[in-house]
């Protein structure tokens, strides 16, 4: 926050476009920013009465559950036109090693050339949308200058500096990045064509449209393309029928495919794992290679990230396609990217990319899952032949083994 308003003093033009379901408790720094100069802050498809906490939000919302349950997905940082950051990650303590309970393991993109004035132009479709609202019709008239200066003062006075990054090994080639970038020579990028895809901001109206264009359609499409194998790494996956259709269809004919998700342990979304898990034993019996994050193994292997005694959780979301396409974004492989949620993502041809972003996976602290001689999925940490052997969910208790077996049959595939 302090940076965006020092580059506004700076004569920096910032534009902040937040969805709305998570600025809860917000309004009063969003609205200091926006009463400064050079600062605007819209929000997406806002919850308009009730706004003061995430209950009664919920209240003022109840007669139009329908509108408030669209939200805006999609993660990207521009700078100057010239460079922009895309991916997984939000802004908050969690996503940067910050948070004392567990942090997200996660993956960014840093993008530059004509790539840049594509994602620009997705930018703009989204501030200039029709469901996008200045934050000063929602809370009322903007304080003055000198007032909302001091208030934005006092509310970050005790906000400290980002830590210094703790970099893992196989990450140490990337580490150079931000000094490139200030010395204005960077050496690290690696030349590639590049397709943006960005949802239309109101996709929602046009999906019975079978030609409609979103990033999950382009996504799969991808994936339908592969010849020998598909690596799949999304924190939440619901494959549907659809999906495990195409899955069966790509291994009778002698295609690999490998997901890397999260664990009932370390997943943050029960209910996503739900639907995740309605699918994971049929994965297997079909051949696929399942991998689920190890939230101990995370903190402990360091080889993922500096989680001091925080645990892992995965939030990065990547498919590479025969080692030689690769897609990055914000959309998770459910149906809330597919229909209710907007998505931003980028499809790069290039097999040095995904051939490193291959190597960046660290098996030692996964769960690698298997079918057991009984026909039941059982979960190996580390060597196959000999390793630890589990027969349910490791890591969690009998009572967060037993929330998704009871919310699964009430909890409709089009939510997760």
């Amino acid at each position: 926050m302090r940076e965006l308003r020092n580059a506004a003093r700076r004569g920096v033009r910032v534009r902040i476009l937040i969805d709305d379901l998570y600025s809860v408790e917000e309004d009063r720094v969003l609205c200091d920013l926006a009463a400064m100069p050079n600062i605007e802050v819209r929000l997406f498809n806002p919850f308009v009465n009730l706004r003061a906490n995430r209950f009664t939000r919920v209240i003022g919302a109840a007669l139009q559950l329908a509108r408030v349950d669209r939200r805006m997905h999609n993660k990207l940082f521009i700078a100057d036109n010239a460079a922009a950051v895309m991916g997984g990650r939000n802004i908050a303590d969690e996503y940067f090693m910050t948070s004392r309970t567990s942090n997200f393991v996660d993956l960014d993109l840093f993008v530059a050339g004509p790539a840049v004035r594509d994602l620009s132009h997705a930018f703009d479709n989204y501030w200039n949308s029709s469901l996008v609202v200045p934050i000063k019709r929602l809370v009322g008239p903007n304080p003055s200058i000198a007032r909302a200066q001091e208030d934005f003062d006092q509310l970050m006075g005790d906000a400290s500096p980002p830590p210094l990054d703790e970099l893992p090994a196989p990450f140490q080639e990337f580490g150079t990045l931000p000094a490139e970038i200030a010395a204005l020579h960077i050496r690290a990028l690696t030349i590639a064509p590049a397709k943006v895809l960005a949802d239309d901001p109101d996709k929602s109206r046009a999906l019975d449209e079978p030609n409609f264009p979103t990033v999950t359609r382009s996504a799969i499409a991808m994936l339908g393309e592969a010849q020998h194998e598909a690596v799949i790494v999304s924190p939440y996956f619901v494959p549907g029928e659809q999906g495990m259709k195409m899955m069966r269809a790509a291994r009778a004919q002698g295609g690999r495919i490998v997901l890397v998700t999260n664990s009932l342990a370390s997943t943050d979304s029960p209910l996503a794992q739900a639907g995740y898990m309605r699918y994971r034993k049929d994965m297997l019996e079909a051949g696929v290679i399942i991998h689920e994050l190890s939230p101990s193994q995370t903190r402990d292997r360091k080889r993922l990230g500096a989680f001091g005694s925080s645990s892992g959780s995965l939030h990065a979301k990547v498919i590479t396609v025969d080692q030689s396409r690769v897609f990055i974004g914000s959309m998770n492989l459910d149906f809330r990217s597919a229909y209710e949620n907007t998505e931003v993502g980028i499809i790069i041809e290039s097999p040095e990319i995904a051939q490193r972003l291959i190597g960046l996976l660290d098996d030692g602290s996964f769960y690698n899952l298997r079918i057991g001689p009984n026909a039941e999925v059982q979960w190996v940490l580390g060597d196959e032949a000999e390793g630890k052997v589990y027969g349910s969910d490791p890591e969690t208790s009998w009572l967060e083994r037993l929330a998704p077996e009871l919310l699964s049959p009430i909890i409709p595939e089009s939510e997760l």
